[in-house]
């Protein structure tokens, strides 16, 4: 009896095989995009710690503009009924710069900047900038 139990457990996967795998193929094949390469520039291999470290800052910039701006609505002045399109893709663009600019910081031996607070820590100046330009409303009593 002993023998039979790995037998039977055997024959049971070999029958399920087929069952588990008819999912798996399809008679049109698939095509899976990979994902789109990082974000570096050939000149990028070839800078110094200090160049480095100005293109994520203009990075980080970049990204904490196009996060405020999507957060603040319809910009005025700003003609393009596509901003609310593009500014997403180009904020996935300008997060996978950074995540390369990163990597090449750590490669290269320069100090390591973050991404994530560089861009929180701009944002909130951007935001407190805009708070502090709007202009303040002057009640006039005639009196």
């Amino acid at each position: 009896m002993t023998r039979s139990a790995p037998t039977v457990s055997w024959l049971g996967m070999v029958c399920a095989l087929p069952l588990l795998l008819a999912g798996c193929v399809t008679d049109q094949p698939s095509v899976i995009d990979p994902p789109p390469p990082y974000m570096l520039l050939p000149v990028d291999e070839s800078m110094s710690c200090n160049a480095i470290a100005g293109s994520f800052r203009f990075s980080v910039k970049r990204a904490a503009r196009l996060e405020y701006w999507l957060a603040a609505g319809s910009l005025a002045g700003y003609d393009s009924d596509r901003f609310p399109l593009d500014a997403p893709k180009q904020l996935v663009d300008e997060r996978r710069r950074l995540d390369a600019l990163t990597d090449l910081q750590r490669t290269k031996g320069c100090t390591v900047i973050e991404p994530g607070p560089a861009v929180a820590e701009e944002r909130e100046r951007l935001e407190e900038s805009a708070r502090n330009s709007r202009p303040q409303a002057v009640l006039r009593s005639k009196g």
